[in-house]
């Protein structure tokens, strides 16, 4: 997969397996008391004792805001009282989006457009059974272009799957709320 995305003009975007609830939840806009950062679902490390740190408190402040009556984004927000020591709670990360969202708040505009990928080990607190394990492997691609559009989207993934021995890729739409 790897060399899938750099033919196809992609850069890798790397991330430790650990990482702070900030990075791994809130930065994602994940409610702070949603269902998947319970126990059963996200490994935490070292319970409250070893906390992690957050990045610069401008950023923390956007995320706060965002979480707490949308900010400046014209959202109403989750409409909670975000909690720091909740977002400093050490995870294993649950995806590699916690990697796009440290990417992408490192970019600086003058170097748009980029396109981006990542390629990495993730933990779910899942029940051992045939088709499940504690631990799996996600990509992900992330274009950053003011005009990229759905069509590049769709164009990205069947060039993605076709070089990946998959060439009759079917998309139909759906919603995980």
């Amino acid at each position: 997969a790897k060399q899938v995305w750099i033919e196809m003009g992609f850069k890798e975007m790397t991330g430790t397996m650990v990482n702070t609830s900030f990075w791994n939840f809130d930065a994602l806009f994940t409610a702070q008391d949603h269902p998947v950062r319970e126990l059963q679902d996200t490994f935490y490390l070292g319970g409250n004792a070893e906390l992690g740190q957050l990045p610069d408190q401008k950023l923390v402040d956007k995320v706060k805001a965002v979480h707490e009556n949308g900010g400046n984004t014209g959202s109403k927000g989750w409409q909670y009282s975000w909690k720091e020591q909740e977002a400093k709670k050490n995870v294993l990360r649950t995806h590699t989006t916690v990697i796009s969202a440290q990417t992408l708040a490192s970019i600086k505009k003058q170097d748009l457009p980029l396109k981006y990928f990542a390629l990495g080990k993730c933990f779910r607190n899942e029940a051992l059974d045939w088709s499940h394990l504690f631990e799996f492997n996600q990509t992900e691609g992330i274009v950053i272009d003011e005009n990229a559009n759905f069509r590049h989207l769709l164009g990205y993934l069947k060039e993605f799957f076709k070089k990946m021995g998959f060439p009759h890729a079917r998309f139909r739409p759906a919603f995980f709320p």
